[in-house]
């Protein structure tokens, strides 16, 4: 009868689940209208209700610590769990986003019924309210948004539960007051909202320290959505919410300390410079960099210490220069036993990982953005410049993106440093834009070329000798990328092929500008998509006058490469809104002078009569044409 039982239960689960498949997609369509189900929803909503509970044959009662769900929540992901109840709750929640304060009417009732409950074998229900009350908190947000009784009553309902005698319950608890954090922990200057924000984080932070690990772990994510919306709230409460990590990485288990590291890691994005205070140091740095000290260079979690240390360094800036070198000489360590392992894994006795070189270059980069100059003395006295070589050759493109990357920062704070050896530097970098792209090698390209813009805008004339391969290279990028440019970009392809279009017109114009002799004879395909891409940058990108100088210097040295192109030159020298520079501008003024005189003054009228009147207007603004 038991059997009979159990096999009755899972085809009631999977003819469920297979039902729960249908609403979603047609939400998505956009096919699904307020009207279809507004009359069922008396009948449907306490049927979804009773579909979110656990289901006896299903939790095993040994693995109480068991919950997926919870493990997607920071993800976003906590809906997309092929199980009943996940689905259900996806459900709920499209009806809470076409319904809102009517689903509430319906809900709410039931909810308290449920939450009224306190026996041992109504926790389900009680543990299913809270997850309803989660999935609708997005749908239902303009109500709660406007109006805070509504939030303060939610908060209300959560705070006891977070000290339920069930580990199940606390932890849904926590990624449910983290899903408030729309309207409870955004930044605010209302004083009830700062109330009700405190009262919340009082409750929630003690949780980190639960006996549970299912719950320590929930407490986390929940405190780290909570951290990326409440910005400079969280300030006058950094030394309780720092007090807390620091026991939780005392206490965690190997498996959830990542969840720490990603809770300080989430901060120091969130309070940036307001963490470099010497009290909060003192509570945090110590026990983290004797945490890297202890961690294998092998093991996948010290990915979440490295991408700590990262924005930590970010964020402090100067204030984490007493800290750096032990970090900076661990991710040197860690890139080298990573690049032996690749080689030798035998020899090395580690597990090649290729995130944990990404990482620990990431890193590096953020030292050399926190700490700028002073950064010199510790790379100066490393081995950092072989093992950047070796990252920058990598067969992995995701290694050689972030390499790139590195270079690019290095030769920003500490251009010196590469100058022993900038020959192979460039020759390594020209390489990469000379390969057929594919989505994953553009990352490297992209940042390849901003590394070269920069080492000639560094350099100049000691750069001569790969002039002629890397300009080539662009104009061939420059050529693809066009129809990109000009429309917004729809994919992650296009709008990385945006920007390395982009890079290669700023690279090519620091090129022709230290070398406007060596430039023209490879432009006689590449000048209009270089103009017309010139023409998409702003005026407050940095690089731009810089490009523009390159242009103008070109076209002086060797006038005949933009004849045929003159339409296009003027559309580049039109996309300023405003020049501040007058020498620039007296340059631009003189390179339209030119070929108006060049053209004769029917072909320069034939030339500018097709322009935007726009362009027209500007010319005749800035230069006088």
């Amino acid at each position: 009868m038991a059997d009979k039982a159990h096999v009755m239960i899972e085809l009631n689960e999977k003819v469920s689940l297979t039902a729960s498949k249908v609403w979603p997609p047609y939400y998505d369509a956009h096919q699904l209208q307020p009207k279809d189900l507004k009359d069922s929803l008396p009948g449907l909503i306490p049927m979804l209700l009773s579909a979110m509970a656990y289901d006896e044959s299903l939790l095993d009662e040994k693995e109480d610590e068991s919950q997926p769900d919870i493990d997607q929540a920071h993800s976003g992901d906590l809906f997309n769990v092929g199980n009943l109840r996940a689905r259900t709750a996806k459900f709920i929640g499209i009806l809470s986003d076409l319904y809102g304060d009517e689903i509430l009417q319906t809900l709410m009732p039931l909810i308290e019924v449920k939450l009224s409950k306190s026996d041992d074998e109504t926790w389900k229900e009680r543990e299913a309210a809270v997850f309803a009350l989660g999935a609708i908190a997005e749908g239902c947000c303009k109500i709660f948004y406007t109006h805070l009784l509504p939030s303060m009553q939610i908060v209300a309902i959560l705070l006891p539960l977070l000290d339920d005698k069930f580990p199940l319950i606390r932890s849904i608890s926590c990624w449910t007051l983290s899903q408030f954090g729309t309207y409870v922990f955004k930044e605010d200057d209302d004083l009830k909202n700062s109330e009700l924000f405190e009262k919340a984080l009082k409750g929630l932070l003690p949780k980190l320290l639960d006996t549970s690990n299912r719950v320590q772990k929930a407490a986390c994510l929940a405190l780290i959505t909570i951290e990326e919306h409440a910005g400079d709230n969280l300030v006058p409460h950094l030394s309780v919410i720092l007090r807390h990590l620091m026991r939780a990485l005392e206490m965690y288990q190997r498996q959830n300390l990542k969840f720490v590291y990603d809770g300080i890691r989430a901060l120091a994005d969130s309070v940036g410079i307001d963490l470099n205070e010497p009290n909060y140091l003192e509570i945090l740095m110590p026990p983290l960099v004797s945490k890297l000290q202890q961690t294998s260079s092998s093991d996948k979690d010290v990915i979440h210490l490295l991408k700590c240390f990262t924005s930590l360094s970010e964020a402090l800036e100067v204030g984490f220069a007493p800290f750096a070198l032990p970090v900076f000489q661990m991710s040197l360590d860690i890139i080298q036993q990573q690049q032996l392992a690749k080689v030798n894994h035998a020899f090395s006795g580690d597990e090649y990982d290729k995130r944990i070189i990404v990482s620990s270059l990431e890193l590096v980069s953020g030292l050399a953005e926190g700490l700028g100059s002073g950064i010199k003395s510790m790379v100066s006295q490393s081995n950092l410049m072989d093992l950047l070589l070796k990252c920058c050759m990598d067969e992995t493109p995701d290694v050689r993106e972030t390499a790139f990357a590195l270079m690019y920062d290095l030769v920003m704070v500490f251009p010196l440093y590469l100058q022993p050896r900038m020959p192979e530097f460039l020759v390594i970098a020209s390489q990469q834009l000379s390969g057929d792209f594919t989505g994953e090698n553009l990352g490297s390209a992209n940042n390849a070329c901003k590394a070269i813009g920069e080492l000639v805008f560094q350099f100049g004339q000691e750069v001569s000798q790969i002039v002629t391969n890397v300009v080539s290279s662009l104009g061939l990028i420059l050529q693809h990328g066009e129809a990109l440019v000009v429309r917004s970009a729809t994919t992650l392809l296009e709008c990385n092929t945006i920007d390395l279009t982009v890079n290669s017109a700023i690279t090519l114009g620091i090129l022709a500008w230290i070398r406007p002799d060596l430039v023209p004879p490879h432009m006689e395909y590449s000048m209009k998509a270089w103009c017309k891409t010139l023409a998409t940058l702003a005026d407050d990108d940095i690089s731009k006058e810089a490009a523009f100088s390159g242009l103008c210097e070109m076209v002086k040295a060797n006038p005949s490469v933009g004849c045929s192109s003159v339409a296009y030159i003027c559309l580049a020298l039109a996309s300023w809104e405003e020049i501040r520079n007058e020498d620039l501008q007296t340059e631009f003024t003189r390179v339209l002078n030119g070929y108006k005189s060049m053209l004769g003054r029917n072909s320069w009228a034939d030339c500018v009569s097709g322009l935007d009147p726009l362009v027209k207007e500007r010319l005749a603004r800035w230069y006088r044409m």
